[in-house]
Parts: C-alpha cells; structure tokens; sequence
C-alpha cells in the first residue's frame, strides 16, 4: 500500500521527521518496502510557488520564471513547459537535489539564462505517470490540500500491510497506530464533523432496498444524488488519489477512492438512470448468470457469488466490481452512491474463483469497519456535493440485526507473566484506548475489553498482549533466553530407516534432494507412471502445483533435468519423502518412500580410472550395500511388472529385488522414452523404495559367532550350467544342503568360449567347510560335496565340469 507522507501528516494533525515516521511504522508490524523520498528528508525538493512567467529572451520555447519557496529571495528557473501561470504551486528541486529518476539538480545556464533549480513533472518525481507539463499542486489556502508554500514537498512510502491488519489498509487506520505508538492525541478521522443524511426519501422518487441475502451482507446503506457534474477533480482531489498510485478518473469516481484510501471503505456510484425499477437488489447469482465488469470482461457465475442488481440485471459484482451497465459517464446526472459490509469469506471464495483481485475485494476479503460505514458514506456524499453539485435527496438503509462486538477479559498478572515486564493497569489501558479499544474496569487487576469493530484479528486476550506489547514498545522488554527442558527424541521405524538409508547413500556420494509435495497434474504421464490415481487439491497455488504426488520419481527426474540442462551430468541424488494416494470416503493415505538416481560417469575423471557410464550394476550394488546394512541376505532377482512405477524402467536392464517372496527394491535403467520426456542428457539408473516394504528388515540383527578354533577346509568346484541358469539359484541350492557346516561361498570365475557346448557356461565356486566342535576330515567333507552335486544335477541339471 503506497501513501503520501504529508497526507499521513495531515490526518495525524502533527508532523513526525520521516526518519522516525519510518522506524515507528516498522517497530508498529508494518514494513516499510520502499520510501521514494521527494524532498522530507533531503529537503532539496519543496513546494515553490510561481510570481512571475515571461518568454526566454534566447528560446521561444523556454520560460523564465520567479519561484518563491518560503523566506528569502525567489529562486530563477528556466523551465520548457507550457502548463504553468503565477499563482500556481509547484514541486521545486533545488541545487544539491537527486531525482528518484537519477537526475542531480545544479546550478546551470540554459541559452544564457541562469536557472538555479528545476521544476518537476509528476514522472520525473515518481509521483505520476504525467510528463505533458509540471505537477501543479493545489493552492496553499484550500483546506483539503497537504501541500504549503515553503515546505519540502513529500515522500511516497509503500507499506506491506499483514492480511490480519485490515485496519491498517487506509490513511486514517496508519495515523491511528501512530499517534498510539507515539503517545500523541488520537488522530481525528476526516469527516467527523460531517452532518448525517436524513435516512428518508425527501425528494423526487423514491429509491427501495432489498437484501436477498443478508448473511453475506448484514448491512448496507445507500445515498441518491441527484443533478451532479461529471468533470475532472479539483486538484487537491486529484493528487491525493494519485500519491496512491491510483489514476485520476473523474470527480464522482475519485471521490469513491479518495474514501478507500482514506478510511479503508470501498464504496461505489452507480449511474442511476442505468438502474432499471424503483430500486437495488443485493442477492446471489443465478447459475450461469454472465455479466460484463468496468475492464469489459465477460464473467460467468455461480450460484455463491454475490451480486447488486435492480429489477432486469446485474449491475455490479458485490464487493469486488462494477458493471459497464452502470458505469459513471460524462453524461451522468444522477448517482447512487453504495456503502456496504460484505462477508470476507463471500468476497474472498468469488475473487479466488475468478481470478479478480481489485482494491476494494482486498480489503471486504479482509473485514472492513461496519461501525464507520455511516461515517464514511455521510463523508463521501458530502464530497460529492462539494465536487459536483447536486443535492442528496434519498436515503436507504439495511441492517440484518444488532452487529455484536466481543468482550474480552484482561487480567494484569497475565500481561506481565506473559511480557515478562511490569505494567500496572493505567500503563495497560492506555495503548489499548489509543488504538480505539473501550475499558470497563471489573477490579484492581482486571479490565473487561471490547473490541472494536475495525479489530477483527483481535479474538483472545493474547492477542491484546501483543498489542500493549507493540504499543509499549518491544525494545522494553527485557531479553532472557527461555528455559527449556529437552528430552531425548525417539526414533520410530520410519526415522530409523530414513537414517539407514542417508547413512549408506551419502557414504556412496549420494546428495540429498527435497522438493515439494506438489505437482502438475501431467508430472506422472511425462516420468512414465500412467493409470495411477491422483489426490487434487481444491485451491492450488497455481496449475504447476495441482496435485499432491503419488511417487517421488517425478520430482527427482525434473531435478535431475534441471541439472543436466546446467552442464552438471554427474549425478548421486536421492529423496526421501511421503506420497500420497486416494483412499475412501475422500480420504488420503500417505506412505513414506524413497528414490535414488544416478547419471553420467560412474567414477570421478582421473588417470586412475577408466571412464565409463553407470550401469545397472552399479544400482544393484548400491541396493545390496543398503540391505546389507539391513542384515538382510539371500536376495533374489525378478523382472520388473510395466505397471506403475515400473512402467519408468527399461524393460531389459531392471529387476526386482525380493527376500523371501516380498519385493523390496526396483533397480534399473530409466526407460528411453522417460528420459526423452524428462529431457535428460544422460542415461539414468533408478533405485526406488517402499518403507511398508523395508521397514519390518529393521528388527533383524547380524548374527555373531566366536572366531573359529579348528581349521576350515576349501573346495573349488567348476560347474557346467545352461546359461538359463540363475547363479543366485545355484547358491541357493548349494546353501540348502549345505547347512550349517558350509560358512562360505564365492563365485570366482564365470567362463564361456570355445570349449564349452552351445548354451553352457562354466561357474567357478569356492566351497568353505567348518564345523564349530571338530575338524572336519576329508571323508566328511568329500561325502558333502557329492550331496550338493546330485542336488544341483537333479533340481538344475548342473554337472560338475570333467
């Protein structure tokens, strides 16, 4: 929110230096974003008004001109607009000034003329977009104006106002948290002293109010104004609208945002002749109703949108914008003027839906003041009298009940326990009755508090705490480190795995990765994961972020693009993190899981290693290493179902590692097409984990048995095997029969060629033979040997090789 430091000054009825104006508001929870300052702190740049214009003797398009600017003599300047006469007030930079535009203002001669300043345009000081001629100011005797000859100009200072401080989107709510945090007399809201209108038709036809629909708007007022002038605003008018970065449209109109400014209550004027029937109906849309709002776009609506109508049509989208049907024009000679408190959750589901945002849904979404709806409406119809002529000649007025405020008790000891200063109850009461708060004392220590309507985040007396606290002031409040007493975190199965997984992975060069939940809905067509259910979200941040996501391999091949795309090939990046899936009755099942990705080299480039792509066996011993630090053994292989995640592997280089039957880990290659969508540069290999699947291996424990005493006995056995043949079979079989006496097997040698039969391939084996009460002998260990070939012969038509 963008506001004029002299305006603000007005309203507070005193002047505070910026500097402190500045730090007050940050110390007050509004940050201050940006200040252009156009001469309050510098004071180079000041209202100057013009004595004397007169041709450029050398120039026929240059003028000069005699500029006081308060005590002193009047400065000369040489200035080349044509918009200026004596009399007129203007921003004058003096020597030494700096322009927000970057433009250094010295002493100069212009076609042999001396010029000692500059006079500015609207552009050139950042306070308009106007650069046809000077900003001319209104004049120093019009009460309405913040603007007097001899003082430094002004400065724009843009505010960042909370969503819960609605209170603060106005000049008079800012001025009003000043005066309180600087201890000053309340500043006076403008149009007070404003005679109220006579709520009655008194003249010409009368103007009926019906409210359809009064829980999304409890209260309304209107004015009728008849016989009004549309033309251009005064210009006190017109640069007040303008210090707020809003466009000077006419005086009617002007008028309506010079309130929103100024009070934080939108309001809007009608064209009454363009009202068909005797009256204004505030009521819900029809389904499908379509309307045409002020920017000439066409809107369709639902049913839980509200609307302002007369008796044939829409004339007006409640609370966020108007209609082209009801617009204010040149010809405009009767204006309906409406104040109205709209619901915020009403203003806010409509503007949400439809993607429209203006100045005044900003603030209805936010809750505005109901209570100084008669102030504000009063003081606008009187500004309109002022400006346009006319005479208010109706009045009308809905109010759905009592508007109750809330009463909340405050107890003494409570604010200072919770502050952790002493404050008696007159230093309690006094920040609360500055921001507009009224006192009822029900004892020494206890204050009853009701809370204004301008106030609708304050609901709790933690919230009055934090006022007194702000008010106070924060830096008297003493600073002590909080006592906390800690216990030690438990860790449950899913923190243990994710710390067996970071531990294995990262030992493997492997990054962290985290990203969000949300996605596209498109992400999982494009990773290869077609047909899975997906959870949508009802108010997405935006289209990129539809959907909460049903695996991590969406997020980890677009982060692995990002990085190809960036030159960064080589890549060790994992994640861990929840997915979420559809369950019933519209519930979400969430599950952890993990994934893990590697691209490029499979070694870091150097003179010691030969360099070469990763491969799938890579992965697989990536996931070995993992179940290894699970004590899981005996994993065995199976090929990859195309279905779900599986359908992003390459159908020829993955598998499916299972123990005991149970899928635990997919490894393998990305499939071709995966990667074509991703965008990758380089092959990848994927490892993807379940925690339903790996959580229950935590309960295993390595086996530990003492170093043996008596010695082992090796055999190396070459077998002949069909190339069909699993190697994991063969030492499954071997270990079955094997036993308890069998402590160790090892393939060493795999070997096809020439003097093997089409088909076959020879598998080296070496045999370690132990037993933990003898030595074993030679006859023992031979009569095992043969069991485990007629095994292997019999189950797998493995032979020993001749």
């Amino acid at each position: 929110m963008q506001l004029s430091y002299r305006w603000l000054m007005e309203v507070l009825g005193t002047e505070v230096p910026l500097e402190k104006l500045l730090a007050t508001l940050t110390m007050a929870g509004l940050e201050v974003e940006s200040v252009n300052d156009l001469g309050v702190a510098g004071g180079r740049v000041v209202v100057g008004r013009i004595l004397t214009r007169e041709p450029h003797p050398n120039a026929d398009n240059l003028s000069l001109c005699d500029v006081q600017a308060g005590e002193g003599e009047p400065f000369r300047i040489v200035c080349g607009a044509k918009n200026m006469q004596p009399g007129d007030l203007i921003p004058l930079a003096l020597e030494g000034a700096v322009l927000p535009n970057g433009m250094a203002i010295k002493k100069s001669k212009i076609r042999g003329e001396a010029s000692q300043g500059m006079m500015c345009s609207g552009r050139e000081l950042g306070f308009t977009e106007d650069h046809d001629g000077l900003l001319i100011l209104p004049p120093s005797d019009d009460a309405n104006s913040p603007y007097r000859e001899g003082e430094t100009f002004d400065a724009l200072i843009d505010i960042k106002v909370t969503p819960n401080r609605p209170d603060c989107l106005s000049v008079f709510g800012i001025a009003r948290d000043i005066a309180a945090m600087l201890d000053l007399d309340s500043a006076r809201r403008p149009g007070d002293n404003v005679v109220p209108t006579e709520n009655s038709a008194s003249v010409g036809d009368s103007t009926n109010l019906l409210v359809e629909a009064p829980e999304s708007c409890p209260r309304y007022l209107g004015r009728v104004i008849r016989g009004v002038k549309i033309s251009a605003s005064p210009l006190w008018l017109k640069r007040k609208v303008e210090s707020a970065g809003l466009r000077s449209i006419n005086n009617i109109v002007d008028v309506t945002n010079l309130i929103l400014l100024e009070q934080g209550q939108p309001l809007h004027a009608f064209d009454l002749k363009k009202v068909s029937g005797a009256g204004v109906v505030v009521r819900h849309a029809f389904k499908g109703e379509k309307i045409a709002t002020l920017d000439a776009q066409e809107l369709t609506l639902s049913e839980r949108d509200l609307l302002i109508a007369d008796s044939e049509k829409a004339i007006a989208l409640a609370g966020i914008m108007g209609c082209l049907n009801s617009e204010i024009e040149d010809s405009t000679t009767d204006v309906f003027l409406e104040c109205a408190y709209f619901d915020p959750a009403t203003i806010r589901r409509t503007s949400k839906r439809l993607g429209k945002s203006t100045d005044s849904s900003y603030r209805f979404e936010r809750g505005t003041d109901w209570s100084a709806m008669d102030l504000a409406i009063n003081r606008a119809a009187a500004l309109i009298v002022e400006t346009a002529g006319g005479k208010v000649t109706e009045s009308v007025e809905f109010l759905n009940g009592p508007q109750a405020t809330q009463a909340i008790p405050l107890n003494v000891q409570r604010v200072n326990r919770l502050l952790g200063i002493e404050l008696n109850i007159d230093e309690i009461s006094r920040p609360l009755r500055a921001l507009g708060f009224q006192l009822d004392s029900s004892g020494e220590n206890d204050l009853m508090v009701q809370v204004p309507a301008h106030r609708p985040d304050v609901t709790s007396d933690v919230d009055l705490i934090e006022e007194i606290a702000r008010v106070v002031g924060y830096e008297k409040i003493p600073s002590q480190l909080p006592s906390i007493s800690s216990r030690p975190a438990t860790r449950n199965a899913d923190n243990e795995l994710a710390y067996q997984i970071r531990r294995v992975l990262t030992g493997r060069g492997f990054l962290e990765a985290t990203n969000y939940s949300f996605e596209a809905a498109a992400a999982n067509e494009k990773a290869g994961l077609t047909g899975v259910a997906q959870v949508h979200l009802s108010n997405p941040l935006s289209g990129e972020y539809a959907v909460l996501r049903t695996s991590l391999l969406p997020s980890i091949l677009a982060t692995a693009a990002y990085n190809h795309n960036r030159g960064e090939l080589d890549l060790r990046l994992f994640e861990i993190g929840k997915i979420y899936m559809p369950a019933s009755d519209n519930a979400v099942k969430e599950e952890w899981g993990f994934v893990a990705l590697m691209s490029g080299n499979a070694f870091a480039d150097g003179w010691r290693n030969a360099s070469r792509p990763v491969d799938f066996y890579d992965g697989r011993a990536v996931c070995e290493a993992l179940l290894d630090s699970l004590h899981v053994k005996g994993i065995v292989s199976s090929s990859v179902n195309a279905e779900g995640e599986g359908a992003a592997f390459h159908p020829g280089k993955s598998a499916v590692l299972e123990h005991e039957g149970k899928p635990l880990l997919m490894v393998g290659h990305l499939h071709p097409q995966v990667a074509d969508n991703m965008d990758l540069k380089r092959d990848a290999v994927l490892i993807i984990g379940s925690f339903t699947a790996l959580t229950p291996l935590l309960s295993r424990h390595p086996k530990i048995s003492e170093v043996p005493i008596f010695p082992a006995s090796t055999r190396d056995l070459a077998l002949v095997a069909d190339k069909s043949v699993l190697a994991a079979d063969i030492e499954a079989a071997i270990a079955k029969r094997g036993k308890t006496l069998l402590t160790g097997i090892k393939l060493f040698d795999v070997y096809e060629g020439e003097k093997m039969a089409a088909g076959k391939r020879s598998m080296a084996y070496s045999l370690k033979f132990s037993a933990a009460d003898r030595t074993l002998t030679d006859d023992e260990v031979n009569q095992l040997i043969e069991k485990i070939l007629g095994d292997l012969d019999a189950k797998l038509g493995v032979t020993l090789r001749g």
